[in-house]
């Protein structure tokens, strides 16, 4: 579709923010990288840092709602102005929503700085600011079919709502499962956009035909994820096995008809396919009965973890007129974090290693965003090299 821009308007905006992925994309990763170094640096008594809540609580809350959500705001932005051909979030009003984004990330660090109230009230509003934007731009061009996006973010909203109630209501089981409940919203929004995205790059890159999705199929699995969410959110630990295996047998069988075994030749698809393939294995292991932090982080490092970095990889390249080759040193961030999956997930089976995992799977994250921010930094600040806008 045609898309409308001025020039002048254009030009004047710092490269930065002239499309919600670049700076999302680039502090969501920094945001992390911090994030992590500090849980790591505290789990192994090297510094004491005392946020909001507990350092257990900060670590789940700002991995989902710093880093994740930075990251799935920030593609969703630039996605719309693909669907709909009008102009994405630039300039001052991108520069605003940012700064609503980091605020929070700062002030819950040390909870000697800023009341938690007033944290949340800036952190709550994010989201549901985001899903405006979004929302305003696809019913605009009467897109109802991308309209799916903003009721996800809107349920992340209420999981961060819950969570800082069971904080502030000293009821940290409520806070424990609203953060895993939030997870699982963000396994549901990647099987979604999973669905879409792999295997078309998978049939544009390659010499697979992609075939057409079976709804009943695309149906059974956004059923069962919602049904594993509600199961997390209510503790109905007994139903938590049976949920976890049938999401886990769905995605399975979606995932098996998106073409895999085409993609090991071109890092930016193998590293989708594989990270999507840890949220089923991830739920399988919950299903099998072993401790649901093993599967949880199985799905959250690999899964959640993987396919961002991946997307970022390839969205920033596109989205800036380059061609969809990542630097070669990439390839070796994507299995990093696919390796600090592995070692996260054995942390929880392995009580002799869980200090060591835990120390281990940070550094493999730390190093793939960082290569991430190294390789990619730059180019998210620069125009375009086609000249167009965005």
């Amino acid at each position: 579709m045609l898309q409308i821009h001025d020039p002048k308007t254009t030009e004047r905006t710092m490269p930065l923010f002239r499309l919600g992925f670049r700076p999302l994309f680039l502090f969501g990763s920094a945001f992390s990288i911090l994030a992590l170094s500090l849980w790591v640096l505290q789990m192994l008594g090297l510094m004491s840092i005392q946020p909001h809540g507990n350092l257990l609580w900060w670590h789940g809350h700002e991995m989902l709602f710093g880093f994740t959500a930075a990251i799935i705001v920030g593609f969703l932005l630039t996605a719309v102005q693909n669907w709909t051909g009008n102009p994405g979030l630039s300039g001052t009003p991108l520069k605003a929503l940012v700064l609503l984004w980091l605020l929070p990330r700062v002030m819950l660090i040390n909870n000697s700085w800023v009341p938690i109230e007033a944290i949340m009230l800036l952190d709550l509003a994010f989201l549901p600011i985001s899903a405006w934007v979004l929302a305003e731009a696809v019913i605009r061009v009467k897109q109802w079919r991308n309209l799916i996006f903003v009721p996800v973010l809107l349920l992340m909203t209420l999981a961060n709502a819950i969570s800082y109630y069971g904080l502030l209501s000293s009821n940290p089981g409520l806070s424990h499962n609203a953060l895993y409940g939030a997870a699982f919203i963000v396994v549901f929004l990647i099987a979604l956009l999973g669905g879409r995205v792999i295997p078309f790059f998978t049939e544009r890159a390659t010499k697979w035909q992609r075939r057409p999705n079976l709804p009943w199929l695309e149906a059974a699995n956004f059923i069962a994820i919602g049904a594993l969410v509600i199961t997390v959110i209510t503790q109905f630990n007994t139903a938590l096995p049976w949920a976890a295996g049938i999401s886990s047998l769905l995605l399975l069988v979606r995932f098996c008809r998106w073409g895999g075994q085409h993609s090991l030749g071109a890092p930016l698809l193998w590293s989708l396919h594989l990270s999507y393939l840890c949220i089923p294995l991830g739920l399988m292991l919950i299903a099998s009965g072993l401790p649901v932090s093993a599967g949880f982080h199985l799905g959250a490092v690999g899964g959640m973890g993987g396919m961002i970095l991946a997307m970022m990889a390839r969205v920033s390249l596109g989205h800036t007129g380059r061609t969809l080759t990542p630097p070669k040193p990439m390839t070796v961030c994507f299995g990093l974090i696919l390796l600090g999956a592995a070692l996260r997930a054995a942390a929880s089976l392995v009580p002799s290693f869980y200090l060591t995992g835990i120390w281990m799977a940070g550094i493999a994250w730390i190093l793939a965003f960082g290569g991430f921010c190294y390789f990619y930094g730059k180019l998210l600040c620069q125009p375009r090299l086609d000249g167009r806008p965005g």
